[in-house]
């Protein structure tokens, strides 16, 4: 058997190891390191069962490259030297020397999915992304005898609720079997593991200065951010969008637009199109830890032409010249007025917002996009930062003097629209109106 270094492993998902279940439930705040522990049991699961077949899911596979497959890859680094793999980049597969494999597979792909057996474990990443149903298609035909049994791992984090309803995952797992922070909790065949990022010894104090600065200025935020839970926001500032398909052939491209991030903040990279007082979006690039040239390759796996036209946060200068030496035609974003974001916020309010529904993280950011609320739940004429990358994006590239868009019909119809947002609780609950 190979040696096992995992030596970094946080002590709270250490607990995990060993449970007999057949479902794990991982779920909690930000910075919590949910993705990256569960990633280090895999790699310990795989080396110490040889033959071990582990799928792991994203919604759509285009977000499988600059999420999943970089952290599987760094915990295996842990244990044993690359080289040592077989790693297949074109079919998203990672051999071990011990025989056991991971497979990397979007539930867009089904074809693929169909054609791999004998899985021991599925890994559900950002599993609020998936429906019921998808979950229950693998689990009735799991069936592979194995040691350990078959196990499904579910890691997200909580999102918004809406009305009364609940998300699935807490209908069928999170809600009905009574558990406390950071203690695993197992009841039948179900493991269930709330963490925050108090579980993280190696969260930097940045984040946590962020995440405890939300029980200050909002404390729903705090709830769902920091500890974690699934909670109703008050204040949103968007209400007026929805999830499509496809762009329509009525649409024209306005371009693409740049929020730049690196170790906190991911860098977001949108494309975005308009027909009229309609706006659709979609996120291309959008995943924190790039450097420019990081960016500039990510940008072209995304199949963005070096000819399109980009516009970027002017308060990045550095990263737009660095960006055109790679060949990128960027140019800065014109941030006018003093209450920029205010404005731009209320400017929104007044589109009707089309999200491509592989853009996830651009679907949270419109879901959790709020005003500040003060400690006597006064709602602040404030736009809550920190959680818009995308939205800036957006941002830079409507909302600016000369654009495509009449900012007077914009102003004139603001607030006129119907409220069409698709349920991202569950599919069974209808689109809100009124």
């Amino acid at each position: 058997m190979v040696p096992l270094q995992l030596t970094r492993m946080n002590a709270t998902y250490h607990k995990l190891y060993g449970i007999d279940a057949r479902y794990f439930v991982i779920y909690g705040g930000r910075r919590s390191s949910k993705s990256w522990s569960v990633s280090q049991l895999l790699v310990r699961q795989a080396l110490e069962n040889p033959g071990r077949r582990i799928v792991i899911l994203r919604k759509f596979a285009t977000s499988i490259r600059l999420s999943v497959w970089d952290r599987v890859k760094s915990a295996i680094e842990e244990a044993l030297p690359l080289s040592m793999c077989d790693i297949n980049i074109s079919n998203r597969r990672i051999g071990l020397p011990t025989g056991s494999e991971f497979q990397f597979v979007g539930a867009d792909d089904t074809e693929k999915l169909k054609s791999i057996e004998d899985v021991g474990t599925y890994w559900l990443e950002e599993a609020t992304e998936f429906v019921e149903q998808e979950l229950n298609v693998l689990d009735a035909g799991m069936s592979t005898q194995c040691t350990p049994p078959p196990q499904f791992w579910l890691t997200f984090n909580p999102v918004p609720q809406i009305g009364a309803h609940q998300h699935w995952l807490q209908e069928r797992f999170t809600g009905k079997i009574e558990h406390e922070m950071s203690v695993p909790r197992v009841s039948g065949n179900v493991c269930v593991l709330r963490t925050w990022y108090k579980d993280n010894a190696m969260c930097p104090q940045i984040n946590i200065d962020i995440l405890e600065g939300y029980k200050e200025h909002n404390e729903l935020l705090y709830l769902m951010w920091a500890l974690g839970e699934f909670t109703h926001l008050e204040g949103s500032i968007l209400s007026n969008y929805n999830v499509v398909e496809s762009v329509p052939a009525r649409a024209h491209s306005l371009g693409y637009a740049i929020d730049f991030g690196y170790s906190v903040d991911p860098a977001a990279v949108v494309a975005v199109w308009q027909h009229g007082r309609e706006i659709w979006i979609e996120q291309k690039v959008y995943m924190a830890g790039l450097t420019n040239p990081d960016l500039s390759e990510a940008m072209e796996e995304a199949g963005i032409p070096k000819y399109a036209h980009i516009v970027a946060d002017s308060a990045e200068p550095k990263s737009i010249e660095e960006l055109r030496r790679e060949g990128w035609t960027v140019e800065p974003a014109i941030k006018f007025g003093q209450q920029f974001k205010k404005s731009a916020a209320l400017f929104l309010q007044g589109l009707q917002i089309h999200i491509l529904e592989n853009s996830h993280d651009l679907q949270r950011e419109c879901a959790t996009w709020s005003w500040k609320i003060d400690k006597e739940n006064h709602v602040l004429p404030i736009v809550e930062d920190g959680n818009d990358h995308g939205i800036d994006a957006l941002i830079y590239r409507i909302y600016r003097p000369g654009g495509s868009i009449d900012f007077t019909a914009i102003e004139q119809g603001r607030g006129t629209l119907p409220v069409m947002r698709r349920s991202i609780v569950s599919d069974r609950v209808p689109a809100l109106v009124g």
